[in-house]
């Protein structure tokens, strides 16, 4: 019922049903609920029809799954639904992190300016970024803090520097792909 009301209609539904269920509900009030119930029965039915129609064409011109979706979206379908076990769990990439004044910061969307001002000024003047880097040995979060940077900057973090943090370019190339995409 909740998707096919919007936030609203919902926490308007919701209400009323606790009042019916507690039976302080009034006759005007049992109308507006049955209102709110036939709309969603509506919506429902509609896209149900819209669903059918969908699957009509799709068989009255043949139309294959490699023709609608890319292998990559079947193959998650499937492992969404149990139709393949997948292989491995996706992996979860966290943000950077970073510490400045011993307070530790996610740099998700934007980076607080006490904390990117020196950042991106010891960054731009060659300097290592390891003082600011919260977890020193991910070297997946380090990558990802070094291709942000570089992004922002238009610079180039020097190969010591990367050593330094035992990432090569490629991790930080590859960071760089997964930031655009």
């Amino acid at each position: 019922m909740a998707k096919l009301l919007n936030d609203s209609e919902f926490q308007r539904f919701t209400e009323l049903q606790h009042k019916q269920a507690s039976f302080t509900i009034t006759s005007e009030e049992a109308d507006e609920l049955r209102l709110i119930v036939e709309r969603a029965q509506q919506k429902r039915d509609d896209r149900t029809a819209a669903m059918k129609s969908i699957e009509a064409y799709i068989a009255q011109f043949e139309i294959t799954p490699e023709e609608l979706f890319s292998p990559e979206q079947i193959g998650e379908a499937a492992r969404t639904y149990g139709l393949i076990a997948s292989s491995a769990k996706k992996e979860r990439v966290l943000p950077p992190t970073l510490t400045f004044n011993g307070k530790p910061y996610q740099w998700t969307r934007t980076l607080p300016d006490e904390v990117r001002g020196p950042l991106f000024d010891a960054f731009k003047a060659g300097e290592s970024i390891k003082r600011f880097l919260a977890t020193p040995k991910d070297t997946t979060r380090n990558a990802a803090t070094v291709a942000r940077l570089e992004r922002e900057t238009g610079g180039i973090y020097a190969d010591a520097w990367l050593e330094e943090l035992s990432i090569s370019r490629t991790q930080v190339e590859e960071a760089a792909a997964k930031l655009a995409a």
